[in-house]
């Protein structure tokens, strides 16, 4: 006890002793029962503790042509609050036109939050197929010989699905091109474009997008896009999802920082033309 403070017990009624001792017997209990209570493993980033990681078995319903591998799902401790709201798309292309250097779209995969597919599906093709791609997409001839569904029906579907959805995945800008459609900025996570996930590649300081294999690597310890396998777009879905799921907390917040800006800008824009007229 320092000296301040016998000296001022020395001044206090054997009342005041008694309650002294007491508040402080309350304070040392109530300290040793939040050391008790606090969970060794929780997180306070939304990260992923070691070994909080399950595993997929299989390939949730629908077709398992070429995804004989599945990944592991990562477990998040602390959840967004609608996990309904996000969805995982992956694309894969032949090529068609001269050499086969302009992309078509030839499967699409969507999945949930928890991995499950919600579309996966092969792609008619209307132009005839210069280059297969077989080596990364997986796609062959048979295939795309069986598929039925119309690149107009398929465009329906997906943006049935993604409407009103936070769209997850990794180089959304080529998969959006190649379906055709677009998605707000607002409500597209993408995995390429985030700060944190990018790297400088020159002096200059400017971030450029990684690879879907160099993350998964290093911030899942997974590997994906195996040389010489083909990729497997529910494969790069549940990649790019988790690999969200790791920073969402953090990831969200800055999401709401920059559509406040917009708001707040577009707010100023549309008072200019009145303040001029006045």
């Amino acid at each position: 006890m320092a000296f301040t403070e016998i000296q001022q017990s020395a001044d206090q009624s054997p009342h005041q002793h008694k309650r002294v001792r007491t508040r402080r017997r309350r304070q040392r209990t109530h300290r040793r029962e939040l050391r008790a209570s606090s969970p060794s493993t929780s997180s306070d980033n939304g990260s992923v503790s070691e070994g909080s990681s399950t595993t997929s078995t299989s390939l949730p319903n629908k077709k398992k042509a070429n995804n004989s591998r599945c990944p592991r799902q990562v477990r998040v401790e602390v959840q967004p609050k609608d996990e309904s709201l996000f969805v995982a798309l992956d694309c894969e292309m032949v090529g068609v036109g001269l050499d086969g250097k302009q992309s078509a779209l030839a499967r699409v995969t969507i999945i949930n939050w928890h991995g499950d597919v919600l579309m996966d599906e092969y792609i008619h093709q209307e132009r005839e197929v210069a280059d297969y791609r077989t080596f990364v997409s997986g796609i062959t001839k048979d295939l795309l010989d069986n598929a039925t569904l119309d690149m107009t029906a398929c465009r329906q579907q997906v943006m049935g699905l993604l409407d009103g959805k936070i769209l997850v995945g990794h180089g959304l800008k080529n998969d959006m091109r190649v379906l055709g459609i677009t998605h707000p900025w607002y409500m597209t996570r993408d995995t390429a474009k985030y700060e944190p996930f990018m790297k400088v590649r020159f002096d200059d300081g400017v971030l450029w997008p990684r690879g879907l294999k160099d993350l998964c690597q290093e911030k899942l310890s997974r590997d994906v896009q195996v040389v010489g396998r083909p990729h497997c777009p529910y494969e790069d879905a549940m990649a790019a999802l988790d690999l969200y799921k790791l920073a969402w907390k953090q990831w969200e917040k800055t999401m709401e920082y920059k559509i406040n800006k917009t708001k707040s800008i577009e707010q100023r824009q549309q008072g200019w033309p009145r303040l001029a007229k006045e």
